[in-house]
């Protein structure tokens, strides 16, 4: 009962702080603790190129509570370049569904299945290499794209890669070879990702969540 109550204290001065926030105080902050106080209660902030565009955002969500304290990610069964297939799998899927279309049908099945394929053996090869150079197993940079903002970049990634292999018949067509889904995987950000994971480097997952650009 005494933990309770305690417990229920500490929420209340958790709320009561983040009430006493002011504009100014956000101001006050670095873009880097901006980002952390956004990612953390879910937020991002789409479009946004100026401090200010993120001071507005976080003083409009001051009473918002972090979403970390309420659930803990499961880390799936799986070797690190497994996991990714099914998330690049699962995030493509997604996408035709939202065009309307059929993801067991071609061109769709076809373009998926690559993708999940490339993506497969890029995260095997490059995971690899990142933790061998590290001297550490792949099962830890498997843990480390679960936490927080390394698995909303690493979602961020696979989903601006499927809206573009789906983007056009031509794309489409692209995208359903192997060397060419590869090439984008090299080019688009996937090899910075995976070494910031093996280092635990936090700064290129906000640039990444951050850029609304296509691919």
């Amino acid at each position: 009962m005494r933990k309770l109550f305690i417990v229920a204290v500490l929420f209340a001065l958790l709320i009561a702080v983040n009430a006493s926030l002011t504009e100014d105080d956000f101001k006050k902050m670095k873009m880097k603790d901006l980002r952390i106080f956004l990612s953390s209660r879910g937020l991002e902030c789409v479009g946004c190129l100026e401090k200010s565009d993120f001071v507005r955002l976080a003083f409009q969500n001051k009473d918002k509570q972090p979403l970390a304290s309420a659930t803990k990610r499961e880390i799936p069964e799986g070797k690190f370049w497994e996991v990714w297939e099914a998330n690049a799998k699962t995030k493509c899927e997604e996408a035709v569904k939202k065009r309307g279309g059929d993801p067991a049908s071609k061109p769709f099945s076809d373009v998926c299945h690559t993708i999940e394929k490339a993506v497969e053996g890029y995260f095997m090869q490059n995971g690899r290499q990142v933790a061998t150079k590290l001297k550490k197993q792949p099962l830890q940079l498997l843990k480390t794209s679960y936490k927080d903002i390394y698995y909303d970049a690493g979602l961020r990634l696979l989903e601006k890669l499927s809206n573009h292999c789906l983007s056009t018949p031509d794309q489409q067509k692209k995208c359903s070879s192997m060397s060419n889904v590869m090439k984008l995987l090299e080019d688009e950000g996937f090899k910075v990702y995976i070494t910031n994971v093996g280092i635990e480097n936090t700064n290129p997952m906000y640039d990444i969540i951050d850029d609304a650009a296509d691919l």
